[in-house]
């Protein structure tokens, strides 16, 4: 009698087992597919469908430049075809900003800030980070192969310009990839300064935040979930886009900007990820700025700091 109880005891706990494992499974793979992978059925360039919750589509376009420009193409380290958009200033003086989007976003979302680096004579090149606008790949990484990519764009232009200096400019996404590519040991030595504006200290914390926030879901089982089946299907844990880490062997000065009424990344990510840094730093908190606007919030202060920032690191 007491083999069988055992018996029906264990097959019902195996049979019960199986059923959570299916459904973590089943239920990894949405929030992977969700959060992280690009394209729908009625657009495979789409952004990742959380993108819309998030920040509705077109919200942040702007005008493109008018400025002269050609097209550039790299290939990544996993044989992927990266697009970017060279743009000329009006005199050249051998300064260069590589500007970078956030999740979700295009090169188009780059043209604001674009445009500021060009009014300072800069050269500026514009990537569509993999995954996003015309560059190819199915899963955003949240900064982690993108850092790599930003950095093959970087030796691009010290390639084509031997005495150039170059910043590197993110915002939200594109501020963590910015950050993880300035502590990389093969971030080309033209590059001469950071500026992140408005990113996170790791895309694990980041994404709990918001799966706690903006989805009432509990960030655990759910967290658990996304991780496992993100390094199965993406080929990355969301541990490693960690930029808190990357800034503690950052290679060159960084300028940290955030927004103080930003809600979808918290302010005080940006205190924790200055308080991280062991480089030359600043810290800007632009009062009432929300996520990824601070440079529209106040532009004029925004810039003053960013080109005194600069002073000194780039040619005057």
């Amino acid at each position: 009698m007491k083999k069988i109880i055992m018996t029906f005891v264990l097959t019902a706990v195996l049979a019960v087992s199986g059923c959570v494992l299916a459904a973590g499974y089943q239920i990894g793979n949405y929030l992977v597919e969700f959060g992280l992978m690009r394209g729908s059925s009625d657009d495979p360039m789409a952004p990742p469908r959380a993108y819309a919750l998030l920040m509705p589509p077109g919200t942040w376009n702007y005008t493109r430049p008018d400025a002269e420009s050609e097209e550039w193409v790299l290939e990544s380290d996993d044989g992927l075809r990266l697009v970017a958009t060279h743009f000329y200033p009006e005199q050249r003086a051998g300064n260069w900003a590589i500007v970078v989007h956030g999740y979700g976003c295009t090169q188009e979302n780059s043209y604001y800030t674009a445009q500021a680096y060009l009014a300072m004579g800069y050269d500026v090149l514009t990537p569509d980070l993999r995954s996003s606008g015309k560059s190819q790949g199915t899963f955003v990484t949240m900064g982690l192969e993108e850092s790599k990519d930003v950095v093959h764009w970087a030796r691009r232009i010290a390639e084509t310009q031997k005495d150039a200096r170059i910043v590197l400019h993110g915002v939200s996404m594109g501020a963590a990839t910015v950050m993880m590519a300035s502590a990389r040991d093969d971030l080309p030595s033209a590059v001469v300064a950071t500026v992140e504006d408005c990113g996170y200290t790791s895309a694990y914390d980041l994404l709990a935040y918001q799966m706690e926030r903006s989805f009432s879901l509990p960030a655990f089982p759910g967290m658990n979930l996304l991780d496992w089946r993100c390094e199965r299907r993406a080929g990355f844990s969301l541990h490693q886009a960690a930029p808190i880490v990357a800034v503690s062997h950052a290679r060159v000065p960084m300028l940290f900007i955030h927004g103080t009424k930003d809600t979808l990344v918290p302010p005080v990510m940006a205190e924790e990820l200055y308080a991280a840094c062991t480089t030359e730093k600043q810290l800007l908190l632009v009062p009432d700025a929300i996520h990824s606007a601070a440079s529209q919030q106040d532009h004029d202060r925004y810039y003053k700091i960013v080109t005194d920032f600069l002073r000194g690191k780039v040619y005057e």
